[in-house]
Order: structure tokens, then sequence, then C-alpha cells
């Protein structure tokens, strides 16, 4: 994998622009990211994706993108050296107060820089973890950084948002300011493109009846409701995934797994 200082050169710009979106403009969605987001939604995302990394305790790992630092807290309770990085310095405290008041052991270190272009050594990493981050990136040159920082038979998952589930896609646009003018949610098969650019690789779908759940979850009292309608949806989707196929290009999340 290849780039050039062009390719560089030409997303300043939008780097410069998703910058100055999440140091302004990133709390008007902080109450959205706890609706969506919150434990246990993605544990069905999050959970087998850290479980196919096989890290072991005390290993170092890249929480990539790492945001408000919902993994690196769930890396960091794995007993994992989290290395966190994120383009927003807001983010970053945001990240690193969760950390720290919950898991005040923990050994995570927080480090400011662009995911296209990040500070570290070539084959820094045996393990690579990123949520919500590659669409917020050139997909080529986010896959030529994870190849460089990856370490031979080194892994790898992100988990994205996909671009044609209906009730998702209608939400971004009645929502244009929730989120920044150049981040573009993947199809299913630019999420096959990134992973074939790997040795060993796989994308699995998420959610497709699920998100249906979301209302009950803004209910006085309607968590639990929430939960139950939440896992029998995602269960649902699973069967259905299996069955029809085609279904998957309409899921809210795609998880690529790669292996150098």
């Amino acid at each position: 994998m290849t780039t050039t200082t062009k390719d560089r050169d030409s997303r300043k710009e939008v780097i410069q622009a998703e910058l100055a979106w999440h140091e302004q403009e990133a709390h008007r969605r902080y109450s959205l990211d706890e609706l969506l987001y919150d434990p246990p939604a993605f544990d069905a995302v999050v959970e087998p994706a850290l479980d196919f990394l096989e890290a072991r305790p005390g290993e170092r790992v890249l929480d990539m993108g790492c945001g408000e630092g919902k993994e690196t807290y769930a890396l960091a309770a794995r007993g994992l050296v989290v290395i966190s990085t994120d383009l927003s310095h807001t983010q970053l405290a945001r990240a690193r107060d969760r950390v720290c008041d919950g898991l005040p052991d923990a050994r995570a270190h927080f480090v400011q820089a662009n995911a296209e272009e990040l500070p570290f050594a070539a084959g820094a990493f045996r393990i690579i973890y990123g949520k919500a981050i590659l669409h917020h990136l050139d997909l080529g040159l986010s896959a030529a950084e994870v190849d460089r920082l990856l370490q031979q038979g080194g892994r790898a998952t992100f988990a994205e948002p996909l671009a044609r589930h209906p009730l998702i896609g209608l939400g971004r646009r009645l929502t244009p300011r929730l989120r920044t003018h150049d981040e573009r949610p993947f199809g299913l098969e630019e999420m096959d493109d990134f992973a074939r650019r790997f040795v060993k690789r796989g994308v699995e779908t998420f959610f497709l009846l699920a998100p249906l759940a979301y209302p009950l979850r803004l209910l006085p009292g309607g968590e639990r409701m929430f939960q139950t309608a939440h896992a029998r949806l995602a269960r649902l989707d699973r069967y259905l995934f299996g069955l029809f196929g085609g279904l998957r290009q309409f899921a809210w999340y795609g998880v690529v797994r790669i292996e150098k």
C-alpha cells in the first residue's frame, strides 16, 4: 500500500474542518450518542470485536479514534495498556475523564493526532481497535496507515456505520448539524474493499430491525423494555441476514476484522 504527499496534502483542509467541528460542535451529539451506544445496546458489536483481537493482559493496543472513550474504557478494563488517539482534544479530555473516574488504576495514554498519519513507528502494534472512525477518513490513506502500524500476524477490527439503513439514513438527513460535513458512512462494498487490502479478513453486519427499539429508551422507566426488545430484534436480524444475504447492505453497522 503506497500513499503520496499529494494524497495527504489534499486532505489537510478536510482534517482541519473535522478538528474544528469536534472541538466546537461535538457536544451537540453527546445525548444522542448516549441513547444509541450506551450498554448494552452495542455489546453485540463491541464484545466479539474485542474477543477477536485475542489481546493478552498487559499487552499494548491502539484505540484509533477513541472519541469519548467508551471502548478505551472497555479495553482498559481487560487489563490492556491502551494508547488512545483522537483528532480532538475535547474528545480526548472526555475519554480521559471517563477512564480516570471509573478505572483509576488503568494504564491508558491519550494522544492527539490525525488517524491518517499517526506518530508511531511502523509495526508498533500487534492489535488495533477502532469504532466509527474510518468513515471520517480517506479509505486508502487509513488502510495504508493501519497496514504500516500493524505487525506481521497482527489483528485489527473496525466497527463502522453503513450508508443504507433506511431509518438511520432518515435520521442523518434530519439532523445535519449533529455530524461533520465530510464524514460519509460506507457502503458494504467499501467495507469489503477495505478488508481485501489485507491477507485475512471478514466483514459482519449488525442491526436491521433492532434500531426500532430505541424509542422505548426515551420513555420514563423504559430501559428494561428497550433492552428486551433490542436483544430480541438483534437476534431476528442475525437470522434474517443469514437467510437473506442481500439484506446485509441495509444493516446499520458493519464490522471488519483483519489480520496482516
